[in-house]
């Protein structure tokens, strides 16, 4: 392929260090490093920006692939060009991968592996391998192409410039959702980004997969005791979706496919959580925390996804919230209510403006009110403060606080339209 020439990539990644690919190669060379390859999303951004000129690139990293070992590489790295060009950053042993920065670069470099997944959804045990071993056991075909920087000539053991020609994707295997049920996150955020389709095979695999749910873990079980893939990977695939990808196309492939059942039943059912997320970032709600919130039990799903405890506690507000309002709604007591009464229930309620703003994007029927403090009474002080009450002879003591609140709560009857 002769668009993936060092000179073209000197061309298309201007970030680059200068020599970067000859250094990478010297450094495998001189531990006896016997084959290395850039693989994954720079190698398949570049060949799908030569095939569809108006595609544009945006340099992340850069994936390297070695038959050795990455620690050892990576002090050698360091022995070569020095501790000031060459930062180690993250050594993970247990998947044989580290991370490192050089001239201000990240680059991830991994260990041609195997994996074998024990359990259904579990993290997998692995091995050394060789590189080819390690792009067939990979998750899509459009990722499992690589460039040997020796050769400089592609490998491409799964068809992916097929797939990229048709701008399909492809899950590699048939037991790919049944291993690792985040892949069905990626295939979105994969479609959603370079605008491909994922194929009709993959597509039957996502549902037939998520019908017959392999996993020993099912949703109402102990939120804490589900495997990985159905918990902190989750969240972390998906909040890549959020921050990274067009998530509105992403999460409507995930609807189409069938795919948010993985997180909640009810959640593939609704129809109204874009709109949620598009209003919730103008109070600064994190769209996974916004989408989440109209699942059947979103408490247990922010557990199980090991959100944040700010993230928790948005949600727990909103559900309390919920819960009272279900209940004042029922007893039809609300339909006297002043605005002065709305304004001291929920702030006796110390309702987070982030869970009640949740409840209006959920469309509780008792949104108008809830709107109506959030963007009218909320904002609203007292015409009148301490000094001014002191200044009138009041003798300071308690009296002075319940005056100033009596005050605002006649101004927010005055100016209510309720």
């Amino acid at each position: 392929m002769h668009y993936l020439t060092e000179s073209i990539f000197k061309k298309e990644f201007k970030e680059l260090p200068k020599g970067i690919f000859k250094i990478l190669v010297d450094t495998a060379i001189s531990i006896n490093i016997s084959k290395i390859a850039i693989v994954g999303g720079f190698v398949r951004d570049l060949i799908i920006k030569s095939k569809y000129k108006g595609n544009k690139i945006k340099f992340n990293d850069l994936d390297i692939l070695i038959e050795g070992d990455v620690y050892k590489y990576a002090k050698e790295l360091q022995n070569l060009l020095g501790s000031k060009r060459v930062t180690i950053l993250r050594n993970n042993e247990a998947y044989k991968t580290l991370e490192l920065i050089i001239d201000g670069i990240k680059i991830d470099i991994a260990s041609a592996r195997e994996e074998k997944y024990m359990k259904a959804g579990e993290n997998p045990t692995v091995k050394y391998t060789t590189i080819n071993k390690d792009l067939i056991r990979r998750d899509f075909n459009i990722n499992a192409i690589a460039l040997d920087l020796k050769e400089q000539k592609l490998i491409d053991l799964n068809f992916g410039l097929d797939a990229i020609s048709n701008r399909k994707i492809d899950f590699l295997h048939s037991l790919s959702v049944r291993d690792d049920p985040t892949r069905i996150i990626r295939a979105a955020r994969y479609a959603a980004r370079l605008d491909f389709k994922l194929s009709l095979e993959s597509i039957k695999q996502i549902k037939s997969t998520i019908n017959s749910w392999p996993w020993s873990w099912h949703i109402g079980d102990d939120p804490k005791l589900a495997p990985s893939a159905l918990a902190s990977r989750l969240k972390m695939e998906l909040e890549l979706l959020f921050e990274n990808e067009p998530s509105g196309k992403a999460i409507n492939n995930l609807k189409d496919w069938g795919g948010l059942k993985i997180l909640d039943p009810k959640l593939q059912c609704e129809d109204q959580f874009q709109e949620r997320i598009k209003l919730a970032k103008d109070l600064n709600i994190q769209p996974l925390t916004a989408l989440i919130y109209g699942a059947q039990d979103p408490i247990s799903l922010s557990e199980r996804l090991q959100l944040s405890q700010e993230q928790k506690s948005v949600i727990k507000g909103g559900v309390k919230l919920k819960n009272y309002l279900k209940s004042i709604y029922f007893s039809k007591e609300y339909k006297d209510w002043s605005a002065s009464k709305w304004t001291t229930i929920l702030e006796q309620k110390n309702s987070h403006k982030q869970s009640l703003a949740l409840e209006i994007y959920i469309n509780n029927p008792l949104k108008k009110y809830l709107l109506n403090w959030l963007n009218n009474w909320s904002k609203l002080e007292s015409p009148i403060n301490g000094d001014y009450l002191l200044a009138k002879g009041w003798e300071p003591g308690p009296e002075i606080g319940i005056e100033i609140k009596r005050q605002r709560m006649i101004l927010i009857d005055k100016i209510s339209n309720i």
